[in-house]
């Protein structure tokens, strides 16, 4: 039982740390990014998938 708390406090612990960091680079150029990655895909022969989010 003892272990089963500590555990819980652990993870509770480590779950609120990581709300408290941002996901995302709050200062990355999105633009650029995609700019760079369809230059790329365009040499390569590839496609882009683009996938984002936002730290709200």
């Amino acid at each position: 039982m003892f272990l089963l708390v500590v555990c819980a406090l652990t993870l509770n612990t480590a779950v609120a740390r990581a709300a408290s960091q941002p996901l995302y680079d709050e200062h990355a150029d999105a633009r650029q990014d995609i700019a760079a990655a369809i230059a790329k895909a365009a040499k390569t022969g590839r496609n882009v998938v683009l996938i984002f989010g936002a730290n709200w």
